[in-house]
């Protein structure tokens, strides 16, 4: 794709560091594949990409993509939904052992996602072929009384011992607030909170403030911004929520890929713009 890109966009762009975007191969269809991608982050001055597929390990095929393109660090990591069977220990470790960076709590297949937005739904303009997974059960974190399960425990102390980042998913509020406890005490101290304020994970302001005064980093992407089908929030809730956990817990991430949606690049460039222009 030839990416029309000024000048002064790409000095906007310099030492990006994406940590939130969709590329194929993928079960949803994607605006970009994995080498297209690290190839014009490279045109643009990017520094890191960290790739998140819903369904399956993708720190494995970072690797190639990194030997393709070395001049940017490419990474993955694993999703734990039902594809790599769910909250998942030895997933976890097997991701690690390929190279992952970031693990995330369930998403589609959270009994939160469920709840809030439904099963997911095979339709042929947004998946590729032979992809309908079906109703799934959803995935909890807490058992009948409350508490973390056991397995949920295993999957922090292997994130914890290779000191690689813990992504929320899109779990519920109580399940996140059971997590950063669960997952200090595991000593875990790269804690990412997944798009805070998306419909999925529409969490107030002050509980965002809670959770970075717990030690977690919010990551605001701009995908509730502009995305055609799923607006969650407007720029000035983004910009909102920015300032109260201040600049020093937050993390900017577009969370594109999606066909219906800007180029990541383009997207990134323009979640530059909003945020300057209110004074960002």
């Amino acid at each position: 794709m030839n990416l029309k890109i000024s000048r002064e966009d790409r000095k906007l762009l310099e030492g990006v560091c994406e940590m939130h975007v969709h590329v194929s191969p993928d079960l949803f269809k994607r605006s970009v594949s994995e080498v297209e991608l690290a190839k014009e982050a490279r045109s643009v001055g990017y520094k890191a990409v960290l790739s998140k597929d819903h369904f399956v390990v993708n720190s494995d095929r970072a690797q190639t993509v990194r030997a393709i393109v070395p001049e940017i660090h490419f990474f993955g990591g694993v999703v734990l939904n039902h594809t790599v069977g769910g909250v998942n220990p030895k997933a976890v470790r097997a991701a690690i052992g390929y190279g992952a960076r970031e693990v995330w709590m369930p998403t589609f297949h959270s009994q939160n996602h469920i709840e809030r937005g439904g099963q997911m739904k095979y339709d042929r303009e947004r998946f590729v072929p032979n992809s309908d997974l079906g109703p799934i059960k959803g995935i909890s974190l807490l058992d009948e009384e409350g508490d973390v399960k056991p397995e949920v425990y295993e999957v922090l102390d292997a994130i914890a011992s290779n000191d690689i980042i813990l992504g929320t998913g899109h779990i519920s509020k109580e399940e996140a607030y059971a997590l950063l406890k669960a997952a200090r005490k595991a000593g875990v101290r790269k804690i990412l909170v997944t798009h805070p304020g998306f419909r999925i994970t529409p969490w107030p302001i002050s509980d965002q403030v809670k959770m970075a005064e717990m030690g977690a980093f919010m990551e605001y992407d701009v995908f509730g911004c502009v995305d055609k089908l799923e607006m969650s929030f407007t720029v000035e809730h983004l910009v909102e929520s920015l300032k109260a956990v201040g600049p020093s817990r937050c993390v900017m991430a577009t969370d594109l890929g999606q066909a219906r949606n800007p180029h990541p690049l383009l997207g990134m460039c323009q979640y530059i713009h909003m945020m300057l222009d209110n004074g960002i």
